[in-house]
């Protein structure tokens, strides 16, 4: 029995250190003020999306949300803080245990498998940091995603469409994966999620009535509308991190931005309307490459768990960099793909032993870790050293940082990898 609990003792630790940082996190309002705010006008009769929360902030998901959390808005804020930090623990650890069933994780020796745990939480304890501090829903949808993907490749179709049409409906940013199903020919998947995103659309009716409904889906489309300037020149909070974000700073002298510091940032100065193509050309050129990660011809279905992580750490990693509108928090989606690339640098510098160390590869060794210590640097940059924090969102150095970390994961494909022996590992 002692020995039982010695050995569990580094888990208890553990739990009680991250129950220590929720009952301590849930202190604040965060975001989650928001979503109950938002719930509790639901059910007064209240135009939801036009109402201004915590001074000046919108609610800006789905009707469903506000209605399922109806129950906790007869708790306190804190505890429902303290409920909704604790389901996110839950999160990050499915989504951990879906991203080393899709790694080869067995090929690792035993040091540098805890050298791999340790760097993936540490490049991403920014961005975790963030979520809990602001009760935020971003861990939440990267686990319906990929909770998702996990059970229709797993053939529980329609439990996985109903966990991504969910996600949708309540952020609309995995909306990505529905082409990359139909690249995959996961014909049933995509037909259940559409189905799933109509029904979640209307089910609130049966509570609040046709004509409420009615009323807030439109409401709703107005506010999120990517045609809005707003969301084009995306600039009204310094905090806002995005592609869209970067070229209106870039190519636009007057963007907008009311908390801009007085350094030049500006390369030139472009119309509204030419700023809208240049970034839905970016947009694009982005989705097109996603052709680069899929490897296959359309209509093929890959039964590759590595191919699956490396296709689905892309989609995930531009979701923050196409949509606007994101605050630093939301690039917690790129946890698939730094996980994978931290997995990628470990075996194949420290764990894999016929690899040749030519002068070649040293130069490629070194160039790669610099990177990915910018990389790391950049994107954790509030984190490390936050006195700096007005610089790095005047300059929006977090996309750049994530604009690195796409061309990493470009050239570190998962061909190496797949090429040695990968003993079968255990599902989740």
């Amino acid at each position: 029995m002692k020995e039982h609990f010695r050995g569990k003792l580094i888990y208890y630790f553990g739990g009680l250190v991250i129950l220590i940082i929720i009952l301590f996190e849930a202190r604040g309002k965060g975001d989650f003020n928001i979503f109950i705010s938002a719930s509790r006008d639901l059910l007064l009769g209240k135009n939801i999306y036009q109402i201004q929360y915590n001074e000046w902030y919108h609610y800006y998901y789905d009707i469903l949300f506000a209605l399922i959390l109806t129950p906790f808005t007869y708790l306190s804020l804190y505890v429902v803080n303290v409920i909704w930090l604790i389901l996110n623990v839950f999160f990050v650890y499915r989504i951990w245990k879906i991203l080393i069933d899709w790694l080869p994780l067995s090929i690792l020796r035993k040091n540098n498998k805890i050298l791999f745990i340790i760097l993936s939480f540490v490049f991403i304890l920014s961005f975790l940091r963030d979520n809990f501090h602001l009760a935020q829903v971003t861990i939440f949808i990267l686990y319906l995603t990929l909770e998702g993907l996990y059970f229709i490749s797993n053939h529980r179709i329609i439990a996985g469409s109903i966990l991504i049409a969910l996600g949708i409906n309540i952020k609309l940013l995995p909306i990505v994966v529905l082409p990359y199903l139909i690249y995959r020919k996961e014909w049933k998947s995509t037909l259940y999620i559409i189905g799933f995103i109509i029904v979640f659309l209307f089910l609130p009716i049966i509570f609040i009535g046709y004509d409420y409904n009615k009323l807030l889906l439109i409401e709703r489309w107005h506010l999120i509308n990517p045609m809005n300037q707003a969301h084009i020149l995306d600039t009204s909070e310094r905090s806002f991190h995005s592609l869209t974000t970067l070229l209106a700073t870039l190519l636009v002298k007057d963007c907008g931005d009311w908390h801009a510091l007085t350094l030049k940032r500006n390369i030139a100065d472009i119309s509204i309307e030419n700023l809208n193509i240049v970034i839905n050309i970016v947009r694009g050129a982005l989705i097109l490459f996603t052709l680069y990660f899929l490897k296959t011809k359309p209509f093929k279905k890959t039964t590759i768990k590595l191919q699956k992580l490396y296709e689905t750490s892309y989609l995930c990693l531009i979701i923050p960099l196409i949509f606007p509108h994101q605050q630093h928090y939301a690039f917690f989606f790129i946890f698939p793909a730094s996980t994978y690339l931290i997995f990628y640098f470990i075996y194949l510098f420290f764990n894999k032993k016929d690899y040749k160390t030519t002068k070649y590869y040293n130069v490629k060794k070194i160039t790669l870790i610099v990177f990915i210590s910018l990389v790391y640097f950049l994107t954790n940059s509030h984190f490390i050293l936050g006195a700096f924090n007005n610089f790095y969102d005047h300059y929006k150095t977090l996309t750049y940082g994530v604009l690195i970390l796409l061309i990493l994961l470009a050239v570190c494909n998962p061909v190496k990898l797949l090429t040695d022996e990968q003993p079968t590992h255990n599902s989740v």
